[in-house]
């Protein structure tokens, strides 16, 4: 399993299978992929939509969400936390990237329009090369998902260089702290409107000091690297693997 919590639900749905031969196998990043880049905010423009394009002129940092557009991801609490803090922040862009059913693109896109952003972009579902370019470029990560079973797109971010903002549950409470990022308090009624904008306040207020602080570039941005190719690279993954083997033979 990927997440050393699934040990537990695996047994819970298997009883019968022996716990002993349960292991916790981390995921791999490849970093080859997966690396600071040196990228800077112009070079985003030509992963904008034609309409959007031109609109960076003015801007000198950026942040990213990754993710599909799902409840559980929590989108709209970022959208909610974009309006807090571009109006404390007017050089500073959102870069939502990620798709889903035609009815979710609606609802969110039509959240910030509603919320009036002003800098927020959607760019889609990207690949992997354009991913490490947003995350090289970004001061943080914000991916506040309720329960993630891993947190695969932190690490990615990580491995780029750039700190991370998620929530305090699921897969990212086994590996994110405070070298590396931060994880936000989780809010029960987060399906609401009032609980979605609760932990968008809280959100913003982590992305508001990860500028103020220069998180990136003078306390968890030198951490990250380091910390994913020690646990999370594919060596280290091959590593935990011929370990595991060699007590089972």
């Amino acid at each position: 399993v990927n997440s050393e919590d699934y040990i537990g639900k695996f047994s819970d749905c298997f009883p019968k299978y022996p716990r002993s031969n349960l292991v916790f196998s981390r995921i791999g990043v490849n970093q080859n992929i997966f690396c600071p880049k040196g990228t800077k905010i112009a070079d985003l423009e030509k992963h904008l939509r034609d309409e959007d394009k031109g609109k960076l002129a003015n801007i000198k940092q950026a942040v990213t969400f990754v993710g599909k557009f799902a409840d559980w991801k929590r989108l709209d609490a970022v959208l909610y936390a974009a309006q807090k803090y571009e109006a404390e922040f007017p050089d500073l862009a959102t870069m939502i990237v990620g798709s889903g059913p035609p009815e979710a693109i609606e609802l969110y896109e039509g959240l910030a329009k509603k919320l009036e952003l002003k800098r927020t972009f959607f760019l889609g579902p990207k690949g992997q090369d354009v991913l490490a370019e947003l995350f090289s470029a970004s001061e943080v990560g914000m991916f506040p998902s309720y329960k993630e079973p891993f947190g695969m797109v932190f690490i990615e971010c990580a491995a780029c260089g750039t700190p991370t903002i998620g929530a305090n549950s699921g897969g990212p409470t086994e590996f994110v702290t405070d070298d590396i990022g931060v994880l936000v308090d989780e809010v029960d009624n987060w399906r609401e409107e009032a609980g979605a904008k609760k932990l968008g306040e809280s959100v913003a207020e982590q992305v508001s000091k990860a500028l103020k602080e220069d998180w990136k570039g003078k306390t968890k941005g030198f951490s990250c690297v380091p910390f994913v190719t020690a646990s999370y690279s594919t060596s280290a993954q091959c590593d935990g693997m011929l370990h595991n083997m060699m007590e089972w033979s």
